[in-house]
């Protein structure tokens, strides 16, 4: 509560002082009381911080900063009120009519100003009253910022003491000595929550042994309450390597599944299982299908191991006092020779943490901050408990909570709103911009900024990098720090889920489970700010006219929720920053209403596979800064996406003819990080080269249609593939590219930047990855990249042998030079042409020596 409160008054007072510079203020009847609203700003702005744990233990302030809550939400709705009215004042050419035109609205801002300073100094006299002092009194807040530590892989990190070793050793020498067998092997991981289970099987998954064991099929389900059986099996068909289209029923799906598995080896890990019924009732009967299945299964419950026949169980252990400073001094990027300095306050840290690995994380992540032994020793002395904290979340969860800045912990509760084992994509980020919780760091780009939010909660252990992902660009929150963000953010948020379908009255988030059966009439919930639902077919049925009457709306999340129609009611929404309907594939066009949301930051329709246009309004919002527009039926994308000065993520846009938008338009978006062009073959080549100069490009995805397999691949005339690779070469950026996909490429030479000496021309590329770059024989010299951590090839049907021109210009041997420095993941897969591999794998490894990073080599010809 105190957290929010610190960072809506500091966001409210910026906001107002630039209202007060307009123009169109000094005709507003109620100028004098927004210079009242913002001098009694500044009161709340000095308050302590810390009143989330005084208030947790004081009934009077918590009631008091429950207040103050509320009133300050509604500063800021009329804050933004004021900013919306401000933009049409400019935008309206009659001057005579745009001040008639705004007399009522002055009288409707004019009475909630008024009443707001009313309350606000109440409020204030109450504080005085019933408010501890310690609470009221300025205080010098001793909080970090962003910390700019690199973490380094979650694995490895996680990894310590003998133990783990042997008993992943034990395990899968367990797994692979049986055999192939017609019946299902069943193994258990069993143990109290936070206590290592998941780390323990991702050991085991990723284990050398049983990835060459189970090549062919190895799934990984991670299993919350909330999530459906759909998508389940979803999740199941994709790791299997199908494709799982949306809007299929149970049943396709099963029978889709049973395509990929059926005859296969496979081994399939159940993380985090709070009950059998999903494999009793959903998995078992097409795993049986399997030739040879072996089922690793995590779980807090020994009797889910016992009704799925588990034929040995290891239970998890504490961490021995010795394996927690370990796991203790990894998680907080001290070195062994540190442990000196640091090993005996530390060793009291790991006993108060009672040998549980989430929690010396949890400390972990706060004394990664801390660079002194007087620093560690006054972590340990702190206050770790408070009353009215439920036990299983007290000490070291809350501590790591409590010592975030107040932006960090705002970011860290709208996670805790999203679903069980959700996967939290970076782009999470946009969520916490549009929420205004990203405080500006001078001329750094904000985007910026709010990923260094995402990438610390996940350095603090707060955020849970998922292992697969080597950029960390998907986490999850582990369930314990989900429990603690859900009761800190009490009735002001809330998940709806089986156990809690009720919404109490004044809830501002309203995240949405599957498990519930229908959605509550939200358009009784009028100070709603944010409304997130994922995959409910319930919002099928919704009003048309319920957007009226949620004016305070900033996100609008309705992803896979069985929409037909957009209704034009969405244009009153005038606070919207981010909508999201993807994969809604009955909607067929957008409302021109959509024109009216001048805030709109983020508006994503991918995957709505009948939207045929979008609206020319759409193209006035000069606030765009993300649109994702795949898998649609769009055949033109419109002019104007130039205008977009702000675009920060511009996904699956294509040019076609010379009516719509055109490439030569990227050339004005000097902002833009992460780009996504598709339908290449379609486009004329720019002018002149429009990517070199994007400094902040950081991502790069190039693509022209491609078929996925061999023998359906789109076929291309000479002139049209000539076409292609002037269109490629034209694309070249700049040095500061991290990422690059080629995805679907008929010409017969990469182009120039990337053939050539790409450690020259990209110096910084940390992932490169090729998909059907069908008529090339030899892959890009990739070898001399100097940060290169991913190299990604599939379906290059002319690569006949691959040697020494992968290792760079000039390299005749990897045991003569180092190549590849850095790289973690190497992926050769459906080539279906490859006959030889010149060099060895052994000698490969010996070139790639770099002792901090794992080295993956994943070989497949199919």
């Amino acid at each position: 509560m105190g957290t929010i409160l610190v960072c809506l008054s500091s966001k409210c007072l910026e906001k107002l002082v630039g209202i007060l510079r307009e123009e169109f203020v000094k005709t507003l009847f109620v100028r004098r009381d927004i210079r009242k609203l913002r001098e009694s700003l500044k009161y709340f702005d000095s308050v302590c911080e810390d009143a989330d744990a005084l208030a947790l233990e004081n009934r009077v302030t918590g009631t008091w900063w429950s207040d103050v809550k509320d009133v300050m939400y509604d500063v800021d709705d009329i804050v933004d009120f004021l900013r919306a009215h401000s933009y049409k004042q400019r935008s309206c050419d009659c001057v005579l009519f745009s001040r008639l035109a705004q007399l009522p609205l002055d009288y409707r801002i004019a009475r909630r100003i008024k009443y707001v300073n009313e309350r606000l100094v109440q409020i204030t006299m109450n504080s005085k009253m019933f408010v501890p002092l310690a609470v009221r009194s300025p205080q010098i807040l001793q909080r970090n910022g962003v910390c700019r530590y690199v973490a380094a892989s979650v694995d490895e990190l996680d990894v310590v003491g003998r133990e783990i070793k042997e008993t992943t050793d034990d395990m899968v020498q367990m797994i692979i000595g049986c055999g192939h067998q017609s019946t299902i092997s069943v193994y258990g991981i069993l143990g109290m929550g936070g206590i290592g289970k998941t780390t323990l099987a991702q050991k085991i998954y990723n284990d050398g042994r049983i990835r060459e064991r189970f090549h062919h099929v190895l799934i990984w389900l991670s299993i919350s309450e909330s999530i459906s059986e759909t998508d389940l099996l979803k999740e199941a068909i994709e790791k299997a390597g199908g494709q799982s289209y949306q809007g299929k029923s149970k049943d396709q799906l099963l029978q889709a599944l049973l395509n990929c598995i059926t005859e296969q080896s496979i081994f399939l890990v159940l993380d985090n299982m709070t009950s059998s019924h999903i494999w009793i009732d959903l998995l078992r009967s097409p795993i049986e299908r399997c030739a040879d299945a072996h089922v690793l299964v995590t779980t807090r419950s020994r009797d889910v191991l016992s009704q799925m026949n588990a034929i040995h169980v290891h239970k998890v252990h504490k961490l021995k006092e010795h394996d927690g400073l370990e796991l203790l001094m990894k998680r907080s990027f001290r070195t062994e020779d540190e442990i000196n300095v640091f090993g005996d306050v530390g060793s009291q840290i790991v006993k108060k943490c009672d040998g549980l690995p989430l929690a010396i994380k949890a400390v972990a992540g706060v004394l990664s901050s801390k660079a002194t032994k007087e620093e560690w020793a006054r972590v340990l002395e702190s206050r770790w408990c408070y009353e009215g904290l439920p036990e299983e979340i007290q000490g070291p969860l809350y501590l790591s909570y409590s010592d975030l800045s107040p932006q960090l912990k705002t970011c860290f509760l709208w996670c805790a709103l999203l679903p069980q084992n959700f996967h939290i994509h970076r782009d999470v980020t946009y969520y916490w911009i549009a929420e205004g919780f990203v405080k500006k760091e001078g001329s750094r780009p904000i985007h910026e900024v709010a990923e260094d939010y995402y990438h610390e909660l996940i350095m603090r252990n707060l955020l849970q990098a998922r292992p697969e992902y080597i950029d960390k660009g998907i986490s999850t929150m582990h369930d314990l720090l989900r429990l603690l963000g859900q009761y800190l953010t009490g009735d002001e948020a809330m998940f709806m889920d089986e156990e809690n379908d009720e919404t109490p009255p004044n809830v501002w988030r309203l995240a949405v489970g599957n498990a519930v059966e229908e959605i509550p009439g939200i358009q009784d919930q009028k100070k709603l700010r944010c409304v997130l639902v994922y995959y409910h077919d319930a919002c099928r049925s919704v009003k048309r006219d319920i957007y009226r009457k949620l004016e305070h709306l900033r996100i609008l999340i309705l992803v896979g929720a069985c929409l037909q129609s957009i209704p034009e009611s969405v244009g009153h929404l005038v606070l919207l920053r981010l909508l999201d309907v993807s994969y809604n594939e009955e909607i067929k066009q957008l409302p021109e209403s959509i024109g009216n949301l001048t805030f709109l930051e983020y508006l994503s329709v991918s995957g709505c596979l009948k939207l045929a246009s979008l609206p020319a309004s759409l193209m006035t919002l000069s606030t765009i800064s993300f649109l994702s527009i795949g898998g649609t039926r769009l055949t033109q994308v419109p002019k104007g996406i130039g205008n977009f000065r702000r675009m920060d993520n511009l996904r699956s846009v294509f040019q076609v003819g010379t009516r719509g938008f055109r490439l030569d338009e990227l050339d004005s978006l000097s902002k833009i990080r992460r780009l996504l062009l598709i339908k290449l073959e379609k486009a004329s080549p720019p002018a002149s080269p429009v990517l070199c100069n994007k400094r902040h490009l950081k991502e790069l995805g190039i693509s022209c249609t491609m078929g996925e397999e061999a023998d359906c691949r789109t076929s291309y005339e000479d002139n049209e593939v000539k076409n292609i690779e002037e269109i490629y070469n034209k694309l070249c950026p700049s040095q500061n590219l991290q990422y690059i996909f080629i995805d679907g490429f008929p010409g017969g030479v990469f182009p120039e930047w990337l053939s050539s000496e790409p450690q020259d021309t990209l110096p910084n590329l940390a992932h490169l990855h090729f998909n059907h770059c069908i008529s090339c024989p030899e892959l890009p010299p990739a070898g001399q990249l100097p940060i290169l951590q991913v190299l990604h090839v599939k379906g290059a049907d002319a690569v006949v042998s691959i040697g020494h021109e992968l290792f760079g210009k000039g390299v005749v041997s990897p045991t003569h030079t180092i190549i590849f420095p850095k790289l973690e993941l190497l992926e050769i897969v459906d080539i279906y042409n490859w006959q030889s591999w010149s060099v060895s794998t052994e000698s490969l490894s010996d070139g790639m020596s770099h002792p901090k990073n794992p080295k993956y080599i994943n070989c497949c010809l199919n």
